[in-house]
């Protein structure tokens, strides 16, 4: 796609990119970050209609990513030399009921070493990066694996993600919310939350068949026969995890889980090549933080 190659020009120019006019600020209280939050509410809330999005130029790259939702880009803002709090160069969706809603935003500064000094009321460690391309296989292999969450130095385009439109119970600049699985199916959210097999199972039921087929594909290279098993395997899970959402009470983590590694075991079964069982899949699983 035209705009998949321009954004590998645009990270290739990172090299000889000019240095960005943005000076650094230092991370804000709870009450900075609120009035931060309210500020780009008011500043994009037009592009609660995606039609806006589109016609101000904003451009899909890479998948429905189940903890962060679809990135939609501006060129012409990633590559500005300024980074501009009210303009944020990046803003997520994701579909909730039914319909492509605007969950959060996200901003980027292109680097030649060292770390951002965006003007933004957040740490230098709630920052991600990424090197190299951003077409959608670095992009679902980065993220997947956590290595696009480390720093390194070189070119690279850094980014900061923030849940404007959507809480985040991990932190409101934290890159990843897997509250977006409960809220893509309509289901509270609970208090601990993060990339566990219960979130796994549920952004599975809520149509990530797609994402995992294509990280499988990516990670292992499964064969013409062993993908088309894991697609019915992945169909067949997803409905019965759906089944038990749909229920009418609450689904259980226990129920869920068992679901989860069930697919898992399932997988390897039909396709020996996708990992020897020492690790999981599509983890790994760390502990999750309990919401303050």
């Amino acid at each position: 796609m035209p705009w998949i190659r321009t954004l590998r020009i645009v990270m290739a120019l990172t090299v000889v990119a000019s240095r960005l006019r943005a000076q650094s600020a230092p991370p804000g209280d709870d009450t900075v970050v609120a009035r931060f939050a309210t500020a780009v509410r008011e500043a994009t809330a037009r592009y609660r209609d995606q039609a806006a999005a589109i016609a101000d130029g904003y451009r899909r790259i890479g998948p429905d990513f189940p903890s962060m939702g679809e990135h939609w880009i501006s060129i012409p803002l990633i590559v500005s030399g300024t980074v501009d709090p009210l303009r944020p160069p990046i803003l997520e969706y994701a579909p909730l009921h039914g319909r492509p809603t605007l969950v959060g935003v996200a901003y980027t500064q292109l680097l030649r070493s060292g770390r951002p000094t965006a003007p933004l009321p957040a740490s230098p460690d709630d920052w991600h990066y990424h090197a190299g391309t951003v077409d959608e296989e670095s992009f679902i292999l980065g993220h997947a694996a956590g290595h696009a969450h480390l720093e390194s130095e070189g070119p690279r385009i850094a980014v900061l993600h923030a849940w404007v439109w959507a809480d985040n119970p991990a932190g409101f600049f934290a890159t990843d919310n897997w509250a977006l699985p409960y809220l893509r199916l309509g289901l509270p959210v609970p208090r601990r939350v993060g990339p566990t097999p219960v979130s796994f199972a549920l952004a599975l039921a809520a149509g990530g068949e797609g994402y995992f087929r294509t990280l499988l594909q990516l990670r292992h290279h499964p064969s013409p026969e062993q993908a088309g098993a894991i697609q019915d395997l992945l169909a067949r899970q997803a409905a019965a995890i759906g089944a038990a959402v749909a229920s009418g009470r609450p689904p259980e983590a226990g129920e869920l889980t068992r679901l989860w590694v069930e697919l898992e075991r399932s997988i390897r079964a039909a396709c020996p090549s996708c990992g020897d069982g020492s690790q999981p899949l599509f983890g790994p699983f760390p502990e999750v933080p309990p919401r303050n």
